[in-house]
């Protein structure tokens, strides 16, 4: 009956801390638990843990720390220093320690870790303190003490809790029931099956709840016809669904069968709070052919039944389950057929993908996004990647989005090459699709492949996800120039604007000389669509290679499409330097500001301007100032700048700010 869980507790905090004390300063330690308040020093504390956990195995040790611990629970101590000692006590405390411990059952504070102490000591005189005070105490602290009754299993005290599972008040009531089943004599049964025949709306729960646990406690000592009888009555429909559902379950662990003729006996009958559990319960039934006579049931129960027979069949994972399973593929019924394609999508085998494949061909909307999801949740299995690969490969006769998207979104790169396959639809959305699997699957080996499946590309409308696919697989390709060889050769062979433009939009990507060369020539390129294609490339050029070109066309165009394209593409440029900025960078914001043409372009350069930390660009922001146009973003320039160059520059910043303040 004692607790080692606390003995192991002092034990750890001994080993933790260990102290000691001399004789001198025992009196002096025990007066301080005495008036230990929480928060306060706690090695009295401390000191009894170690007393304690010292005195398990020596009776007199014991003795003498027990005697301590019991001049504590009397007198003016604090309630922090009476928890202590019957926490203490509920470990070493004997027949010695009942007294004291009964006085505490009196007042409401200390009832109940006097509870807790009374419960553990090995003593009849325990109970009996236990039995007094269930007549003299009311309320919580009587419910209580009834339930520490019920941790010692007191048989003396079942008439009196029998009377107070009788009482006016709820909470004592239901101590005293759940103090019954815990004690389970034969009087304390005889008096639950009484409350069970007999129920109390308000005493419902725990009734059920002692004679659940009660039941259990007696199926686990053998006594099968008792635990049974408690269970059928539990199974009245007067009792809450869940109550008659746990004493379903209950029954089916006493049946020699494990339930099977009692689990289709309920499939049967029109019970329909017990078939959900019969239902649930049918997977760990393991009776030969047990599946087909579960399955037989199938077309007599309503679709929500069914669906959940179907689920439970999956889940006995054997062939008469799986056959059973696949014929409710053709169920008029949608819910069942959904039902059935989100189990079998629980199956850990390839054989799943051919059958949901075959269904795609009849399938609506809805069953169409359920068996994709089915095939994107089977097992990462290479036998499952290649069921799904051959589907697309030998002409299935349904959609092959489902099985495209779950070869995707499966991540294998085994089906790269399919992949690559399907990138040439003319269905914009299996080719938009294909080729976001390539740009996630594909290697650099795969790149030369995939520059040919976006100038092979059928469906103009994924042309955003053509490009963006092959630029992810060309920067997969560590070496620059084989990057631009491919693409380069392409271009050279490409005759469609449209495929001539995707490939000068990958050359960015590329960002050797050799690409930045061909962008140059293409740019005076006769088609406006190629010549405009180039012109957005060579703005995106990722280094100051393209300065040069990108300046001449700022300056020199006669188009302010293009003008503005390069405008931007070196304020970017010239941000992305800011990291480093030196004289070279505030000369190429001086260029810019000196070929603006407008407000605009001058709006565009202080953007990028502003993130310049160098003395002469402050100087430029400014001077722009005076701009009344720009004087907003000037501003915002000069007083970026300026915090940023104050620490380096104090000076210049100052300065800087009292022009702002005069404009």
């Amino acid at each position: 009956m004692k607790s080692n869980l606390l003995t192991s507790l002092f034990l750890l905090v001994l080993a933790a801390a260990p102290l000691t004390v001399t004789a001198d300063s025992a009196s002096a330690t025990l007066e301080n638990l005495r008036h230990y308040e929480s928060g306060a020093d706690a090695t009295p504390l401390r000191r009894y843990e170690q007393l304690v956990a010292e005195s398990v195995n020596d009776d007199a040790r014991r003795k003498a720390v027990e005697t301590d611990l019991v001049s504590v629970l009397a007198g003016d101590s604090t309630f922090e220093a009476k928890r202590f000692a019957c926490v203490s006590l509920a470990t070493i405390g004997s027949e010695v320690a009942v007294s004291g411990l009964a006085a505490l059952l009196q007042e409401e504070p200390t009832v109940g870790v006097a509870c807790a102490a009374l419960a553990q000591i090995p003593s009849s005189s325990a109970s009996a303190a236990l039995r007094q005070a269930l007549n003299t105490t009311t309320g919580r602290a009587q419910a209580q003490v009834a339930h520490a009754l019920g941790v010692r299993k007191d048989t003396a005290a079942v008439n009196q809790l029998a009377r107070l599972a009788r009482a006016n008040n709820p909470t004592v009531a239901e101590a005293a029931v759940i103090a019954l089943g815990e004690i389970a004599s034969p009087e304390a049964r005889r008096n639950l099956a009484t409350l069970r025949h007999q129920p109390s709306p308000v005493l419902s729960r725990a009734v059920a709840a002692a004679s659940l646990g009660l039941a259990a406690d007696l199926a686990a000592q053998g006594q099968a016809p008792a635990a049974t009888g408690i269970y059928l009555d539990l199974l009245a429909p007067t009792w809450p669904k869940d109550v008659r559902r746990g004493a379903f379950l209950g029954l089916l662990r006493q049946d020699h069968d494990g339930g099977e003729r009692r689990i289709i006996a309920a499939l049967q009958g029109g019970d329909a709070a017990l078939k959900p559990a019969a239902i649930a319960a049918m997977t760990g039934i393991q009776g030969t052919n047990a599946s087909q006579r579960f399955a037989a049931e199938l077309p007599k129960l309503p679709p929500t039944e069914q669906a959940l027979l179907i689920e439970s069949l999956a889940e006995r994972r054997d062939p008469g389950a799986r056959r059973a399973v696949l014929q409710q593929l053709t169920n008029l019924d949608t819910s069942v057929r959904l039902a059935t394609i989100a189990a079998l999508g629980r199956n850990d085998d390839a054989m799943t993908v051919p059958i949901l494949a075959r269904a795609l061909a009849g399938s609506d909307a809805a069953e169409t996004q359920a068996i994709e999801r089915a095939l994107i949740g089977l097992p990462a299995d290479e036998a499952v990647e290649r069921a799904l690969i051959a589907q697309l490969r030998n002409g299935m006769t349904g959609p092959t989005t489902p099985i495209l998207s779950a070869l995707v979104r499966r991540g294998s790169p085994l089906a790269v090459p399919v992949i690559i396959a399907e990138t040439a639809s003319a269905d914009t959305l299996t080719a938009r699709l294909a080729f976001q699997g390539l740009g996630r699957l594909a290697g650099a080996n795969e790149a030369e492949a995939a520059v040919k499946a976006l100038v092979n590309l059928h469906s103009a409308d994924a042309r955003a996800e053509a490009e963006t696919a092959v630029g992810q697989v060309l920067a997969r390709v560590a070496n620059p120039a084989r990057r631009s060889t491919m693409v380069l050769a392409a271009l050279g062979q490409a005759g469609n604007a449209d495929v001539r433009g995707s490939l000068l939009r990958l050359l960015p990507a590329c960002g050797d000389a050799v690409a930045l060369a061909a962008l140059k020539t293409a740019i005076t390129d006769g088609d406006p669509a190629v010549r405009e294609a180039a012109t957005r490339s060579l703005a995106d050029w990722p280094d100051l290679q393209a300065w040069d070109q990108l300046t001449a066309l700022y300056n020199q165009t006669d188009s302010e499409p293009y003008r503005v394209l390069a405008l931007r593409g070196l304020a970017r440029l010239s941000a992305e330097e800011n990291a480093h900025p030196d004289a070279a960078l505030v000369e190429r914001y001086r260029q810019l500001l000196a070929g603006a043409r407008s407000d605009d372009d001058r709006k565009l350069v202080l953007g990028a301007l502003g993130g310049a930390a160098h003395p002469e660009a402050l100087k430029l922001a400014v001077e722009l100032l005076a701009k009344p146009g720009v004087h907003a973003e000037a501003a915002l320039a000069v007083r970026k700048l300026a915090e940023a160059l104050k620490a380096a520059h104090p000076e210049a910043a100052a300065e800087a700010l009292k022009q702002l303040d005069r404009r």
